[in-house]
């Protein structure tokens, strides 16, 4: 019965984020540039939809079958409460396992993933108002219904949290004074150690940081592509062969089996997917002309971090690799037209328009696939 309970969840949610999404729409078609960009939105009900999406998920039922991997770390933290299992913390990710096995002392699994989830989705609420203070709620709307977030918030939880945290160092990378750099230096720490393949997002972000020419970072995930068909398989062995992180490694090598893997195939799909918020971009800088630091951030971050993936496309767990990139996509795909003026004319109709088919498109992918 439980798990039959388990298999209506993501439903739910995806009913509940279509009914927001619609909702929202209607809100947002009739704003001008001004109403849009410079109108300061109220917050009170996406709060209520965060707090509530916490509640949903973190109190989920522990199912396998719904939930992917949250069976697993039900069955490995029942082992570290009765000290059957010990963490190591001399490698791996420490700073979860660290985590996990203090909780495991004074709270019960329910309210462990209770606390993942707070880890999941608190920090990208506070990185979406710093991005956006006009249009924060709308920034959060489309991470919620991104089609990678329920399965990071329920199987991938380490890496889902780790990479929320980095989102959130990402809103202070962004900033000039000093205190901001520490912070970003110490959500970085964090996140890394909750998750070691996050240390290809941080690198790509000060990458970013350092390499703002946008046509150089045009032109080097354009060359991962035609790299990726010449000398893909030698490309993995060669990062798969420089040891700086073992997950990575992993990934790249396809070390165990993850019903989506698909080995020594081009994912044209994929492919396509990623360059949504690439081809925007380009949109926004060489055809509008308008630039920023923060968005020279967030889409360097996000085209180098992808480039990377395109490079070892056909690469077993290539889906995993990707999301090293993907988790990025909602806030760099919404971020422009929400801060900058992109559309010349009917701004607010064209970024609902692009919010229903970010919506829809998650709808889509859970037809197709049928993963909960």
């Amino acid at each position: 019965m439980g798990n039959l309970q388990a298999l209506f969840y993501y439903p739910i949610f995806l009913t509940v984020m279509l009914v927001v999404v619609i909702v929202h729409f209607y809100r947002l078609y009739p704003m001008d540039t001004d109403s849009l960009l410079d109108k300061k939105k109220p917050m009170a009900l996406v709060t209520i939809l965060m707090v509530a999406t916490i509640l949903f998920l973190g109190l989920r039922p522990i199912s396998g079958r719904a939930f992917g991997d949250t069976s697993t770390y039900a069955a490995v933290y029942m082992l570290m409460t009765d000290d059957l299992l010990l963490p190591d913390y001399t490698r791996g990710d420490w700073l979860f396992n660290f985590i996990m096995y203090s909780c495991s002392k004074i709270m019960s699994v329910q309210y462990f993933f209770l606390l993942i989830e707070v880890l999941y989705i608190v920090p990208v609420y506070f990185a979406c108002r710093r991005f956006s203070k006009e249009n924060g709620a709308t920034l959060i709307i489309f991470f919620l219904t991104a089609f990678s977030f329920f399965s990071y918030g329920t199987n991938g939880i380490r890496n889902g949290a780790a990479a929320s945290i980095f989102i959130l160092a990402l809103s202070f990378m962004k900033g000039d004074r000093t205190w901001e750099k520490i912070t970003y230096l110490i959500l970085c720490f964090v996140s890394y150690n909750l998750h070691h393949s996050m240390a290809l997002p941080i690198m790509a972000s000060i990458a970013a940081y350092f390499i703002r020419n946008p046509r150089l970072m045009f032109y080097f995930w354009v060359a991962s592509i035609v790299l990726s068909f010449a000398i893909g398989g030698s490309i993995s062995e060669i990062f798969s062969g420089l040891g700086f992180d073992e997950r990575l490694n992993t990934y790249i090598t396809g070390e165990t089996v993850d019903d989506l893997v698909v080995k020594d195939v081009f994912r044209w799909d994929f492919l396509l997917y990623s360059s949504m918020p690439i081809i925007l971009g380009w949109y926004v800088i060489f055809r509008r002309r308008i630039y920023t630091k923060t968005y020279a951030i967030l889409l360097g971050t996000y085209i180098y971090a992808n480039a990377f993936w395109v490079m070892v496309i056909r690469a077993a767990f290539s889906n995993r690799f990707a999301y090293l990139s993907w988790f990025l996509y909602p806030i760099v795909l919404a971020y422009p037209m929400l801060v900058m003026p992109v559309w010349k004319d009917k701004p607010g109709l064209k970024l609902g328009i692009i919010m229903v088919g970010h919506m829809a498109f998650t709808i889509l992918m859970w037809y197709l696939t049928g993963r909960y």
